[in-house]
């Protein structure tokens, strides 16, 4: 379905609304940034449509039993990394959903959760005993200033309407020294991103408005203030590595190329899992001059 909201949307990195096209996916137009080569949805879904569409999404995803037992696997990778660059303090999980990964650092960390969903939150209360848990964006939160010592962004940037405020609202409530871990994030600059394009498995221009590479990333953390010190893509450690993907991917470059000779259909297959398709972004807050 087209997006309600028909009127253009400036960059939300640079601020400029000059764009070209890279897709069209989903009823959703996807352009890409002449200034800065940030992508993202053009126009935008409708705050009304957003809310419809990702909690259709996420309640399908989290009630998927095969996901559900891949997303605790990465939660144990995710948490070993943690620890070792912040072994304890205060942790805060913005987008943090039901609270799962709370309540797994909850025996190293104090741990506080953001969520815009209701029962969410409420779940992460009743079920999982957690109890600083707050209900809306994370500027409604009214943490105070240097609070946390880590800062959890998993799966949440794409989906914001301005990421780059809520990444400097981020800094504001991280303790000098302290961790940002934007974890979850889709690279549209991948090689199956820049092969597949509408076919992307992690493109959903419906409900997440912007697609960051690890260039456009780095460069939005660091105009919020963050200081990025290293950029990575999990995936041969992870549940969802199988070898024969990349065998795949290039039989997907074959049929794409020889699509329309006679006897050959046109392409239509979503790209598989893959090296690159995720990065995890770790930063930190400089601390104060002496």
């Amino acid at each position: 379905m087209q997006s309600a909201n028909q009127d253009p949307v400036a960059c939300n990195l640079c601020g400029g609304q000059e764009t070209m096209p890279w897709c069209a996916a989903l009823g959703e137009r996807v352009v890409r940034c002449v200034h800065c080569g940030l992508v993202y949805t053009c126009p935008r879904p409708s705050p009304e449509q957003l809310r419809a569409r990702y909690q259709t999404s996420y309640v399908d995803r989290h009630q998927d039993a095969a996901l559900a037992a891949q997303r605790r696997q990465m939660y144990q990778l995710e948490r070993q990394t943690i620890l070792r660059l912040v072994p304890g303090g205060r942790f805060l999980d913005i987008g943090c959903g039901t609270g799962e990964f709370l309540a797994l650092m909850s025996d190293r960390f104090e741990v506080y959760g953001v969520d815009v969903c209701e029962g969410y939150v409420e779940y992460g209360r009743q079920h999982l005993g957690l109890t600083h848990l707050a209900l809306g964006e994370l500027h409604d939160a009214g943490f105070p200033d240097s609070y946390f010592d880590v800062v959890q962004m998993r799966g949440v940037l794409q989906h914001l309407a301005d990421p780059l405020g809520a990444a400097r609202e981020a800094l504001r409530v991280t303790r000098p020294g302290g961790l940002l871990v934007v974890s979850a994030t889709p690279n549209i600059a991948s090689l199956c991103a820049r092969l597949y394009r509408h076919h992307f498995r992690l493109l959903a221009p419906d409900y997440m408005l912007y697609n960051f590479s690890p260039t456009t990333l780095r460069r939005l953390l660091t105009r919020a203030g963050w200081e990025v010190r290293r950029i990575a893509f999990p995936y041969m450690m992870t549940p969802y590595f199988r070898w024969w993907q990349g065998l795949e991917v290039l039989i997907d470059a074959v049929w794409m190329v020889v699509q329309g000779l006679p006897g050959v259909p046109p392409f239509d297959r979503r790209s598989p899992p893959f090296y690159g398709n995720m990065m995890t972004c770790y930063a930190w807050r400089p601390p104060v001059p002496r």
